[in-house]
């Protein structure tokens, strides 16, 4: 399918770069600066906004958010959806996925990231390089893992949560939706909804 990412960025960029690697046919980038509603980026097109983009492009359409904020990640999805755009997936070619790993519309599994048995991602989760998580965790939507993340077997990763770069949790730990684990954070128990861990816990 056409896919259009949302999101003229460095982190856009990085995303155009796995969809070559993947296959993905890319139509282009959208994004709301006043500034990059028109020109090239990495080659490809910068076609306004998503309404815009919308507006004048025919036939079925994907789309990937490459949005860093989790907020603003979904609130960018719902607007495609709205247009009737439909999320695509992005799987790196050296990530290797479980096969009964579910992964949920418009996720990003990147380079060397492994997805073990009955894991679930929700919807929009970011999942970066070089990214390992667990056997039966549940990954909410719009959560995302940062680069050298390591989620131990039976995780709960809440809506929205953050876990920074070469960050880790024990084996069953839950996150809770909009919290944050830092870089290089380990969470050796729960972390409620919405609160930090900039150590170990």
């Amino acid at each position: 399918m056409r896919t259009i990412i949302i999101g003229a960025s460095g982190y856009g960029r990085e995303v155009a770069w796995i969809c070559r690697r993947a296959g993905i046919e890319l139509l282009g980038f959208c994004d709301d600066s006043p500034d990059k509603q028109a020109g090239t980026m990495a080659e490809y097109p910068l076609l306004g906004t998503i309404e815009a983009a919308a507006a004048r492009l025919d036939g079925p359409l994907g789309f990937h958010v490459a949005v860093g904020d989790n907020r603003a990640r979904q609130q960018l999805a719902a607007r495609a959806l709205q247009v009737g755009w439909q999320a695509v997936t992005v799987v790196d070619p050296s990530a290797v996925c479980a096969p009964d790993a579910d992964l949920g519309a418009g996720c990003l599994v990147g380079i060397g990231s492994v997805i073990s048995c009955g894991t679930r991602l929700g919807g929009f989760v970011i999942v970066n390089h070089h990214v390992t998580v667990g056997h039966d965790c549940d990954i909410a939507e719009a959560a995302q893992l940062c680069p050298g993340v390591r989620v131990s077997g039976g995780c709960r990763i809440g809506e929205g949560a953050l876990l920074g770069s070469n960050a880790a949790t024990i084996p069953g730990v839950a996150i809770g939706a909009w919290a944050t684990v830092g870089a290089g954070g380990v969470a050796l128990r729960d972390l409620p909804a919405g609160e930090r861990l900039v150590r170990i816990r």
